[in-house]
């Protein structure tokens, strides 16, 4: 069942984000008592059903999609036909929600497998899978279960325990910091030349996107690790996660007197309210370039504030990554930067 949580955010004076967390809280809900019904407690081969993306970070609009993670546990003998139609019946009663369905080129599109995510092989892989290895980086980043809390929780556990991690003893975090690093500059450069566009997307909304709410996704996993190794490994590095990218931001942030987290959800709230409407995002659609050489010199109407305000959002997370040099570990920015 659904399972309430609290990262200590206080999002009363930020109106635009504090509704999108009721809002996500109430579909995830839904959401999490509808599959109940569907499937029970236990249902294999399924193990775990999480969100992603907006619905995960738990800032999702009605202008949002629905980023789902279907997991199934090859442990036991699979049946496909079964599993194709535990599949079909999950999405059937995801598109009943108020969200679109995911995009079908995203790496949303079918269920992975357990034993993908966890291959000892696939460690430093250049050809794994872009789905496996976005899968596996999402559940650490920003999703959260809706369906089997428990053995989600145990997955991800798992998935750090491939990267390295463990409770009992100094751990390096240097594969993570890579993979972290390779999946943000990878996913830079993806949306940098990708001009398709469609009735609800395209490359200013896209970028819009990537300089808000993924920066800043990425920067959440980023402050959790730094913050884990600054406390000497006393820090849990799982409980952490529970918490969303801004939750983990602003832990970190309140970590250190004099460090102004205010600041950074101030311009964070003023760029969600934009990207919240649904005539500006129609804007940054009908205006999107469809080329490189299209791209101007001077971006056009509204992105040209939120490219600016995004600028500002990302000087305050720089800034407070640079002020850490002498909290966080040198290995974290040897990993980091070179």
């Amino acid at each position: 069942m659904f399972e309430q949580f609290d990262d200590e955010l206080d999002l009363e004076p930020y109106p635009v984000l504090n509704h999108s967390r009721l809002f996500s809280r109430d579909i995830v809900r839904d959401i999490s008592r509808a599959l109940i019904e569907l499937l029970g407690s236990h249902s294999e081969p399924v193990m775990t059903i999480a969100v992603a993306g907006s619905l995960g970070r738990l800032e999702a609009s009605s202008e949002s999609d629905i980023d789902c993670i279907i997991i199934i546990d090859d442990r036991i003998e699979l049946d496909q036909v079964q599993v194709g139609l535990m599949v079909r019946k999950i999405r059937a009663e995801l598109i009943k929600t108020s969200l679109r369905p995911s995009k079908a080129e995203g790496i949303y599109c079918r269920p992975v497998r357990t034993s993908c995510l966890l291959e000892p092989n696939a460690r430093g892989s250049l050809t794994e899978e872009a789905a496996i290895f976005g899968t596996r980086m999402q559940l650490l980043l920003d999703a959260r279960p809706i369906y089997n809390a428990r053995e989600f929780n145990f997955l991800r556990g798992q998935l750090l325990a491939w990267y390295g991690y463990s409770k009992n003893r100094m751990t390096h975090y240097t594969h993570l910091l890579n993979d972290l690093s390779r999946y943000l500059h990878a996913y830079a450069v993806w949306q940098e030349f990708k001009f398709s566009r469609s009735k609800h997307d395209g490359w200013y909304l896209r970028q819009a996107k990537f300089r808000s709410t993924r920066v800043v996704t990425f920067a959440g996993l980023l402050f959790a690790i730094g913050e884990a190794t600054a406390s000497g490994y006393k820090t849990d590095l799982e409980l952490e996660l529970n918490r969303t990218p801004l939750g983990r931001i602003q832990s970190a942030f309140n970590s250190y007197p004099g460090v102004e987290f205010r600041a950074f959800i101030e311009t964070y709230e003023l760029l969600h309210r934009m990207l919240s409407d649904a005539s500006i995002r129609e804007e940054l659609v009908r205006l999107s370039p469809i080329s490189r050489d299209k791209v101007p010199v001077q971006y056009p109407g509204t992105y040209a504030r939120i490219h600016d305000l995004s600028g500002e959002l990302m000087e305050h997370l720089t800034e407070f990554i640079l002020a850490r040099r002498r909290d966080w570990p040198s290995q974290l920015f040897h990993s980091w930067l070179l």
